[in-house]
């Protein structure tokens, strides 16, 4: 069973990962991957079957690394629904990845 901070702490590596992709991408050829890879893998593969708008936040927070207000701007809604959008993510997560389990 995924809890809800291993998501969010999944989640904030995730962000991390490809704020610095660049980075990380030069770091493979001589180190070896991550295991960030398989995780970046396992959420991208989930998202995909969320409904357009929780998918369309989550790539503009996780994916290009927006902030609240960003993403806000960005897609044209306030900050407050991207906010409550972020806790969409969470538990569409949490729900998928529980389902798997059971």
């Amino acid at each position: 069973m995924v809890t809800m901070e291993q998501i969010k702490k999944e989640l904030a590596n995730i962000r991390y990962y490809y704020s610095r992709k660049d980075t990380f991408a030069k770091a493979f050829d001589s180190v070896g991957q991550n295991g960030i890879l398989g995780t970046v893998t396992r959420y991208n593969q989930i998202i995909c079957m969320a409904p357009p708008r929780v998918y369309e936040v989550y790539v503009c927070l996780y994916i290009e690394c927006c902030t609240y207000e960003a993403a806000a701007e960005r897609l044209g809604y306030s900050v407050s629904y991207i906010y409550k959008s972020n806790k969409k993510i969470v538990d569409f997560f949490y729900e998928a990845m529980n389902q798997e389990v059971a």
